[in-house]
């Protein structure tokens, strides 16, 4: 995973909470962490107080190498409100990483390119007006 940790578009800033908080540290850290369940190993997102498989509460944050697969993709044509992304068209990426958790984020990449499932990405950390959040780009074969 690299840390782009550049200035991308404007967008509402995220809200965190107590059992987000460390997860966020980690991130604005340069650390892109997911929540593992000690009872039954399943990792998953985002960050909860208990594993959302087992109920189990003996949950860790586990480092993830950001790579992943397409499992699917929206591709935004019209801003739906004034907090969000002016620069339509963008396109929205769920991702399947490596360690099991599906992730959503913004495929930092020109959307006029064609999506398919499947294809291999890689997480990257970027600000975005001062905050600090997890985006997607095309894998570097």
């Amino acid at each position: 995973m690299r840390d782009v940790n550049q200035e991308a578009t404007d967008a509402p800033a995220p809200i965190t909470d107590r059992d987000s908080d460390p997860w966020w540290e980690a991130l604005y850290a340069g650390q892109l962490k997911l929540p593992h369940c000690l009872d039954c190993g399943a990792t998953w997102f985002p960050p909860t107080p208990g594993c959302p498989e087992c109920g189990g509460i003996h949950v860790e944050l586990i480092a993830s190498t950001g790579r992943g697969h397409l499992y699917s993709w929206v591709v935004i044509n019209r801003a739906l409100g004034q907090n969000v992304p002016r620069d339509t068209p963008y396109t929205i990426v769920a991702v399947d990483t490596e360690e099991g958790a599906r992730m959503i984020g913004r495929l930092f990449a020109p959307s006029d390119q064609p999506m398919r499932a499947g294809e291999p990405l890689s997480a990257v950390i970027r600000s975005v007006r001062g905050q600090t959040v997890v985006g997607f780009e095309r894998a570097i074969s």
